[in-house]
């Protein structure tokens, strides 16, 4: 497996097995979230360039919101290839780019077989925003990576349907952002919620992801509560296989 930041954010750009493929690319501007005095955020460092990125085959998008289903950065990325998306995603990008060719992937229990590859979605048990989807890629010998940005609470029904799977790679966020409960509650869950995935998967390998100490203005920078993870410290207890990527160096699993 090789991993490769596209951002310091949530970009990357993963070969599995046979599998390239880029994943929630925002590589330009700003990402906003509905309206610019809600809230508008920037890279701290300028992303690997559009033409910079290495060779792939198609791009996943785990969510609908803009700072993963970034639109002017997919507006400039080749038309013909082939996106794959998650339920809130796939409806936005249908409704975007009705001629471009847009696979969903479906939730737990379906699975999405594309190129010898099996991909599910999980979605968390609400019905209303916000709705954080976590990401299940496995091969035909049940090799298994499990992204989720926003991290994720599975159910034992959940893990009972992954259980035979094995978990070459975790990527999850490490950061703890807290909103008021009207205006989206636990955004990313911290260091708890890493622990938890961590005992319950068993991965070889894990990687934070979306944790980036972004520029930020409106609303909720003002009203978000936000702990970010000591990676020295992490790292020091020797509690998980934990990798740390800081820069947009490929990196190769084994």
């Amino acid at each position: 497996m090789r991993l490769q930041r596209l951002n310091l954010d949530a970009s990357w750009h993963f070969t599995f097995g046979d599998l390239k493929f880029v994943i929630d690319p925002w590589l330009i501007g700003s990402e906003i979230d509905g309206f610019k005095w809600l809230n508008e955020a920037w890279h701290i460092k300028e992303p690997v360039k559009l033409e910079e990125i290495p060779a792939f085959d198609f791009i996943v998008i785990t969510q609908s919101y803009e700072d993963h289903c970034h639109l002017n950065t997919l507006d400039l990325m080749d038309g013909q290839i082939p996106i794959l998306a998650t339920g809130k995603a796939y409806h936005r990008l249908l409704k975007k780019y009705p001629k471009r060719e847009i696979l969903l992937i479906p939730n737990l229990g379906e699975t999405l077989d594309y190129k010898g590859y099996s991909f599910s979605s999980i979605k968390p048990n609400r019905r209303l925003d916000p709705i954080y989807y976590a990401l299940v890629i496995a091969d035909k010998n049940k090799e298994a990576l499990f992204y989720a940005p926003h991290g994720f609470a599975l159910t034992k029904e959940e893990l009972t349907q992954i259980n035979s799977l094995k978990f070459k790679l975790l990527a999850t966020t490490f950061t703890k952002f807290q909103l008021p409960s009207i205006m989206g509650g636990l955004v990313n869950p911290g260091m708890e919620n890493v622990r938890t995935l961590y005992k319950q998967l068993s991965p070889k390998h894990l990687v934070n992801t979306h944790d980036e100490q972004k520029k930020m203005s409106g609303i909720v920078s003002k009203l978000g509560k936000v702990k970010y993870a000591d990676y020295e410290q992490i790292k020091s207890t020797g509690e998980f296989n934990f990798l740390e990527i800081s820069d947009y160096s490929p990196i190769i699993l084994d």
